[in-house]
């Protein structure tokens, strides 16, 4: 099953949801790390995402494609093992979610006692414009070594079930919080976009 979803997932982004309509997409620099559970090391790892701005007549205006690709082997210790993507896409439309949700990781952070979510503590969430159905929900988290996280569960289905969760560590969560700077900016427009064909 989850090899199934991650390979359509990944299928959809490298299209862009589709071929009807006009696309285009750049891709950009980002210093975004996705963080995976290891059940071999009890550890966080941390994989680079890659980041791409695209545009779709689907879609009103640009959105930007992060994916970090994972092992589904740190999940477990059994021998079968499998590409796992992370996604996570902000359209124009979504950046304050975002941005809502990177925010209250910082006041978390900021109290002098923080404190302790050893499960996630819910923050928000958005339907993606990207792929209309797909939601992202943040939330907060410290892992077992006490390190804090800003949680993101993306689903698949409208029964309301994450299919993945990654975190966001404190360093990454300000690199995001750089790219949607740029982002609302237009920085990344500065790119040439490429039509897919």
């Amino acid at each position: 099953m989850k090899t199934n979803i991650a390979f359509i997932i990944t299928i959809l982004s490298l299209t862009g949801c589709g071929s009807i309509g006009a696309y285009t997409e750049s891709h950009a620099d980002t210093q975004v790390e996705f963080s995976e559970y290891s059940a071999n090391t009890d550890h966080y790892l941390n994989q680079q995402a890659s980041l791409k701005v695209a545009q779709t007549g689907l879609v009103s205006g640009s959105t930007l494609l992060y994916a970090a690709q994972g092992d589904s082997s740190v999940f477990n210790t059994g021998q079968l093992s499998s590409t796992v993507v992370y996604p996570l896409w902000i359209n124009e439309s979504e950046v304050d979610e975002v941005e809502f949700a990177i925010n209250k990781y910082r006041h978390w952070q900021a109290q002098l006692m923080p404190e302790n979510y050893l499960t996630i503590e819910p923050v928000n969430e958005y339907v993606s414009e990207w792929m209309n159905g797909v939601t992202f929900k943040f939330g907060l988290f410290n892992s077992k070594q006490g390190k804090p996280f800003l949680s993101v569960c993306y689903e698949f289905s409208e029964a309301g079930t994450c299919t993945f969760t990654y975190m966001i560590d404190e360093q990454s969560v300000e690199l995001l919080s750089n790219d949607l700077h740029k982002f609302k900016q237009h920085s990344f427009e500065q790119h040439l976009f490429e039509p897919v064909s």
